[in-house]
């Protein structure tokens, strides 16, 4: 009984905060692209790391700062971000390359996983934090933005709530990039890296990432700029002495890892079925070690290059009345999923136990009865299967699909009018590492 006592933490009046060594100076570097300063669709912003020499960067404190330019002129051409995805719709796709040209991160449709994960978040976190940051939606509402009818002639929906940018007018927001390089709990050290390392982001086309905002016809194509390109990076450089010691360890050989997690796309394209319900086998392949998750979203062709449509965000129920995952002959779950308008439950709780939540009583999501699944209309459904044997663990304990030959294969019933692109996405392990000897920062998934 001796052994397991202890005085409570309010009584302990001897335990002093400690002083942090080595003794670092922190301060905010402003890095802007090198290849320009305006940009306009399918072009690529370059963000290099301008980081001091024996300089570590803190990249979970970093921020993307940007402003979109609605660039029409014509009196009904307002337009509106993506309810979910905000700011973020802008990024089709996430790129990191090391100061030696290695890929360290490849995130295709960065923009659609991004509003997923902005979906699973809680209201109270979209409707303040999103909002004020991405320029998210600012209050609950159903499913907007798809376009359901032909666009000449087309009356777009006004959204409440939704950040709206009038014609020759601006809006600037600050993204937090959903990126397994800057979402690690260490710091990263570039200055002591050889080369720059820099971001690449791949902007979509002209019409997907904005939706028309306007109670009356808008024209055929958005127009609209990027500029004023900021990645904010907090960077600490530490003592002469310390800095020896870590060149010395680098020196020896050793090398120095980390650890995150990131995404990773493949995609395939389900064809029209013309109503008749059937079952359809996609299959998919990847070669990742550790696959904690996957997520599979269906979105309408159609809606990826309209006006009205919140391309990110506007997925679709595309008729799925029942599901399952496959890996290497094994079905995830052990039965089909069933997925109708009286039976949500079961698919909504394979989605949130791939985050950890299944169970959590202090979490939420966006998602309710009334926008999670409509059969053939704008949902915020996702099909998501948790991999994992130890959730909440620092260890890599995923799926590993790596030299096994083990396709992915998603079974669902289908029941569609329209084409449909299904968005496959792995959330995987990602270990880091930095060779002193070469000075070359490599990723290993």
């Amino acid at each position: 009984m001796e052994n397991m006592s202890e005085t409570p933490s309010v009584l302990r009046y001897s335990d002093i905060l400690k002083v942090g060594t080595p003794i670092a100076d922190m301060n905010y570097h402003r890095m802007i692209p090198s290849n320009g300063s305006t940009f306009s669709p399918n072009q690529t912003i370059r963000l290099p790391f301008n980081v001091p020499v024996d300089a570590f960067v803190n990249l979970k404190g970093a921020y993307l700062k940007l402003t979109v330019n609605n660039t029409a002129t014509g009196t009904n051409d307002a337009v509106r971000l993506d309810p979910s995805a905000g700011v973020a719709s802008f990024i089709d796709t996430w790129r990191i390359v090391s100061g030696t040209g290695g890929l360290l991160e490849e995130v295709i449709h960065y923009n659609a996983i991004y509003s997923l994960m902005a979906d699973m978040t809680g209201i109270q976190h979209s409707m303040s934090t999103l909002a004020l940051t991405d320029g998210s939606i600012q209050q609950l509402s159903g499913n907007t933005g798809s376009a359901t009818m032909p666009i000449s002639g087309a009356t777009a929906t006004v959204v409440a709530g939704a950040t709206n940018i009038a014609k020759e007018a601006s809006f600037t927001a600050v993204h937090i990039p959903m990126s397994g390089l800057f979402q690690t709990d260490r710091l990263i050290p570039l200055g002591f890296a050889n080369g720059t390392s820099y971001v690449e982001i791949v902007l979509p086309t002209a019409n997907f990432p904005l939706a028309s905002d306007h109670a009356s016809f808008a024209p055929s194509a958005h127009t609209w700029t990027i500029t004023d390109v900021e990645l904010h990076v907090p960077v600490l450089r530490m003592g002469a002495e310390f800095n020896a010691s870590f060149r010395e360890l680098l020196a020896s050989g050793m090398p120095i890892s980390w650890h995150g997690q990131s995404y990773t796309n493949v995609q395939s394209v389900v064809n029209s079925t013309g109503g008749a319900s059937s079952q359809n086998t996609i299959t998919l392949a990847s070669r990742k070690r550790s696959v904690k998750s996957i997520f599979g979203i269906f979105r309408l062709q159609s809606d990826l290059t309209s006006i009205d449509a919140d391309s990110a965000s506007a997925r679709q129920g595309a008729g799925v009345t029942q599901w399952s995952w496959e890996i290497g002959g094994i079905q995830y779950p052990v039965a089909p999923c069933q997925a109708s308008a009286t039976n949500l439950g079961e698919t909504y709780a394979n989605l949130i136990r791939c985050l950890n939540n299944l169970g959590n009583s202090y979490a939420g999501t966006k998602f309710n009865r009334a926008t999670f699944l409509q059969s053939n209309a704008v949902s915020k459904i996702a099909y998501g299967i948790d991999l994992e044997s130890y959730g909440h663990s620092d260890v890599q304990s995923g799926k590993n699909l790596s030299g096994q030959g083990l396709p992915i294969v998603f079974r669902p019933t289908v029941t569609t009018g329209a084409d449909q692109l299904f968005d496959c996405f792995l959330q995987h392990d990602v270990v880091y590492t930095l060779d002193g000897v070469s000075g070359t920062i490599t990723a290993s998934s």
